[in-house]
């Protein structure tokens, strides 16, 4: 009799601890979805931003090579300017 309740005390105790790691590793198993859904979605939208940026570029480069834009470069990015301009310097310094 003794040995027919432990017997059936160290089941029931088997099945506690198999329920509690089963609920536990679903736990585990959640927050590590939860945590690699936000790495997704974060990557989707560098992934966005880099599309966006390669379109820019692309346009860029797919624009035609003329007067108007040797002209466009020269005054934006190395500050020349026409003769006929006049330009008019401030004391501050933005």
């Amino acid at each position: 009799m003794k040995r027919n309740l432990f017997h059936n005390m160290l089941v029931r105790v088997s099945i506690l601890v198999f329920a509690v790691f089963c609920i536990v590793s679903f736990v585990v198993i959640r927050l590590r979805q939860n945590d690699y859904m936000a790495q997704a979605e974060a990557l989707r939208q560098e992934i966005d931003q880099i599309s966006e940026h390669i379109n820019e570029l692309q346009a860029e480069l797919d624009r035609p090579f003329d007067s108007e834009y040797v002209a466009e470069v020269a005054h934006e990015k190395l500050g020349l300017r026409f003769p006929q301009e006049i330009v008019f310097y401030s004391g501050d310094d933005n």
